[in-house]
């Protein structure tokens, strides 16, 4: 009676835990999977987001990677896009990170993670537009240029130069990302055991040693997590290249995300444009796949 009474009970317990969970997973259904259903549904169609759809079967992946001469620019500089975002915030918020740790007094200490946290909380949107206008070749960085007689700089077209306009742009998007990397090695950095750099100093280690033995493997799942995070969220950036230059000058700055906008929304391919959310989709459950692997790795080396 005692074990059957036991085990109507651990019954209840999993049915209420599914009871609670269930409202999640309803939203989840209908925001995430669902879309993401007819998304796929719809790049095998002709539509041109308002009338009804025509099926044209495999034509819009074919035409992706035959006849569309934007997306292979779009493709190369989303890579580009993305190699800065693995290795330009992570590098230095990861030595910011230490520095900042390092600051005894706990105030100062504060102020200076506030201060580099701050843009991370303004929008894309705003600190796009900031951004812009410091560009800007008739009252932003050029005037201040001038005055200061570095006319080598003051005739650089920060957004309008095609060679620079997208490494103008992930420099705006990485001020407001690092703060927040930063951030999250500090937490990191905070689980590691005093003691191992007691003993390391001890041995004789430096500055230098001591980074690259204990800080460095002491923070490694935080790094594989950074990165995993930072390859995904680049492949789907969007927010300051169109705020900034809307994939301009040409298609000097057209990423993935960009392309995809313009087809619906402006070209009015919306079937085509669900056809490059299925590669992009495909490209970052490749990079979901390879971080799992590697994070095991990491996690059985720690």
């Amino acid at each position: 009676m005692k074990k059957s009474f036991l085990k109507d009970k651990s019954e209840l317990k999993r049915w209420a835990g599914l009871f609670f969970v269930l409202p999640a997973f309803i939203y989840h259904f209908i925001v995430v999977i669902v879309p993401s259903l007819k998304t796929l549904y719809l790049s095998f169609f002709d539509w041109n987001g308002i009338g009804n759809p025509t099926f044209v079967g495999l034509d819009n992946f074919v035409e992706m990677f035959t006849t569309d001469e934007v997306l292979p620019v779009a493709l190369k500089n989303t890579t580009i896009w993305t190699l800065w975002f693995v290795t330009v915030p992570i590098v230095i918020s990861i030595f910011v990170a230490v520095w900042v740790s390092g600051v005894k007094h706990s105030k100062l200490q504060m102020f200076y993670r506030t201060t580099y946290f701050l843009p991370y909380v303004l929008s894309a949107a705003i600190a796009g537009k900031i951004w812009s206008n410091f560009y800007n070749p008739y009252y932003g960085f050029t005037t201040i240029f001038k005055s200061m007689g570095l006319d080598g700089l003051a005739d650089i077209m920060w957004l309008g130069d095609p060679k620079i306009a997208l490494f103008s742009v992930a420099f705006v998007s990485n001020w407001s990302w690092w703060g927040f990397v930063m951030v999250l090695f500090i937490s990191a950095l905070q689980q590691i055991d005093p003691t191992l750099y007691e003993a390391a100093s001890i041995d004789g280690a430096g500055r230098a040693r001591l980074f690259w033995h204990v800080t460095v493997p002491g923070v490694s799942p935080t790094i594989v997590f950074i990165v995993a995070m930072s390859l995904m969220w680049s492949i789907l950036s969007f927010d300051f290249v169109w705020v900034m230059t809307m994939g301009g000058p040409g298609q000097a700055t057209e990423l993935l995300s960009t392309w995809i906008y313009k087809n619906a929304f402006v070209n009015y391919r919306a079937g085509y444009a669900n056809a490059i959310c299925i590669l992009q989709s495909v490209i970052v459950l490749a990079i979901f796949f390879v971080n799992q692997l590697v994070r095991k790795k990491v996690e059985e080396a720690v």
